[in-house]
């Protein structure tokens, strides 16, 4: 085949086509040209990706540290909660010991009274009740010094006589009646001492020991 080149117009109709179907040969052959795909990673996956593990991440730190700062919460409450029952079992031991002490003083007011109405009981129907108190009287003095008297109730002055007659004849001791003096007590009186053991006084004593204090004369 001549590879001069035919003007167009001269070519014969063959020609024509022949270079027709060339040209459309050629241009099929580029458009049938194998496409190759494109292997660039998927930039938006990778971009969830990340934020997906952020995300995690951001909720595990979140859980540690909202953990710490709960149990750091739950110990403070509890602290405070052990420091208020400490304080309410402090409070509840102090009650109990002014209760006791308030018991106790109640129950030692009591026995007083009681033993008050039992001793003005034993002093009236106990005619004899004055000769030991006498007798304790006169061991207190260091020594009898003339004068020496006994001054008790005149109901009193009788049992004396009839019961320590002896005693007070050897000692010389003279009995005086003292309506102010109730039944059951009496007054030693010598010539350097005194002893009081009325009724009063000797209650007195005996309250004041346990750290109270009576009247004898109150009901």
């Amino acid at each position: 085949m001549s590879s001069v080149a035919v003007p167009k117009e001269q070519q014969s109709a063959y020609q024509r086509w022949e270079m027709s179907s060339f040209a459309e040969g050629k241009s099929g052959t580029g458009s049938n040209k194998l496409k190759v795909k494109d292997t660039k990673p998927d930039n938006s996956q990778s971009v969830n990706l990340i934020l997906d593990n952020i995300r995690k991440e951001a909720y595990t730190k979140g859980m540690q540290e909202g953990f710490i700062v709960g149990m750091a919460k739950a110990k403070e409450h509890a602290q405070a909660e052990r420091a208020q029952l400490a304080h309410l079992i402090t409070g509840f031991n102090t009650a109990l010991e002014r209760a006791d002490e308030a018991i106790a003083e109640d129950i030692l007011s009591l026995a007083i009274e009681i033993a008050k109405s039992m001793l003005k009981v034993k002093l009236n129907i106990d005619a004899a009740a004055v000769i030991p108190v006498v007798v304790d009287a006169i061991h207190y003095l260091p020594n009898v010094q003339k004068p020496a008297r006994i001054l008790v109730h005149h109901e009193d002055a009788h049992i004396l006589r009839e019961y320590l007659a002896e005693e007070i004849a050897s000692q010389q001791w003279q009995i005086i009646e003292d309506s102010n003096i109730e039944r059951g007590g009496c007054l030693v009186e010598t010539g350097a001492n005194q002893i009081d053991a009325t009724n009063a006084v000797r209650w007195k004593r005996i309250t004041e020991a346990l750290s109270k204090h009576d009247d004898w004369l109150l009901p």
